[in-house]
């Protein structure tokens, strides 16, 4: 029986086609300018790294000059961005948490993503967060889903999770978490009806 549900926060809950623009516009320079580096070095900052060893090299590379309060700036607006949940995706964790089964978000973010999701509005909806930056691991790290499977005090069968990249769900699977690779919302409703929880 699944005792809790932990969903991805980024691409399965939050899929914002403002990112990319309001940070562009933020520091005057062209999106597509913008775009060709922002997964540069994304690895080392969701697992803890400074917002300045991230920001200072990105905004180096586009031509503005890394102030350290335009780094604390664009640290939050990222973040900000990034915990906007689509209405579909923030009702479904409503009826799941309404079931009785702890709902989670486990996401590979930033430091400021735990300040800022720990503001969201959807922090209610949900019994627990797991920011990577602040456990200092990243999916599909082991280290990463024991922390997770731990705090939760589950065994793994009684986990459900999705993630929309293969490497993640394959890892969960790997602690006996029951996972599902996300298409959509609709997709997503489907297979916790599938399992009982909806």
């Amino acid at each position: 029986m699944i005792h809790a549900v932990v969903f991805d926060l980024g691409e399965v809950l939050s899929s914002p086609p403002s990112l990319l623009p309001e940070l562009a516009k933020c520091l005057g320079v062209a999106e597509d300018d913008l775009a060709t580096h922002y997964w540069e070095g994304r690895a080392g900052y969701d697992s803890g790294a400074p917002d300045a060893d991230y920001w200072g090299p990105l905004l180096e590379a586009v031509g503005v000059k890394p102030e350290p309060e335009l780094i604390v700036r664009l640290a939050m607006l990222d973040a900000s961005i990034w915990s906007e949940l689509r209405p579909t995706a923030r009702q479904l964790l409503r009826e799941v948490r309404a079931t009785g089964v702890t709902v989670a978000v486990a996401s590979n973010s930033p430091h400021a993503m735990q300040k800022a999701a720990e503001a969201a509005p959807w922090r209610r909806d949900i019994n627990q967060l797991f920011v990577s930056a602040t456990i200092g691991a990243m999916k599909p790290a082991p280290r990463f889903f024991d922390h997770v499977t731990s705090r939760l005090e589950l065994d793994g069968n009684q986990i459900a999770f999705v993630d929309d990249k293969q490497e993640n769900v394959d890892a969960a699977a790997k602690f006996g978490w029951r996972t599902h690779l996300w298409v959509s919302d609709a997709d997503t409703r489907v297979w916790l009806t599938g399992l009982g929880v909806l």
